[in-house]
């Protein structure tokens, strides 16, 4: 049915920097079902080396799959104790 709002999963890890990396979780904003529809997101790491980054990015449009569709993002953690970490992944299906 198009124009149905819809979220999507995602989590992943991301780049070793300064020795180390963290991971993430989250859910998309919600949006309708149009074609060349992106959601955005925005998460926190998990902890590590005494420190949090924050993510938010847009995703890229659709890419239909044989189960539906995924998308595609990209991006950089915010700069926190003197470095940053890069992500890159696929939402879940939807």
């Amino acid at each position: 049915m198009i124009n149905r709002m819809h979220t999507h999963s995602f989590e992943g890890a991301t780049t070793v920097n300064d020795s180390h990396r963290h991971f993430y979780s989250g859910i998309t904003s919600a949006v309708p079902d149009i074609p060349g529809h992106t959601h955005y997101m925005s998460a926190t790491t998990t902890y590590n080396d005494g420190h949090i980054h924050r993510i938010e990015v847009n995703t890229g449009p659709e890419i239909e799959t044989s189960g539906g569709h995924t998308h595609y993002y990209s991006g950089m953690t915010t700069f926190s104790n003197g470095h940053v970490h890069y992500f890159d992944g696929y939402t879940s299906i939807y």
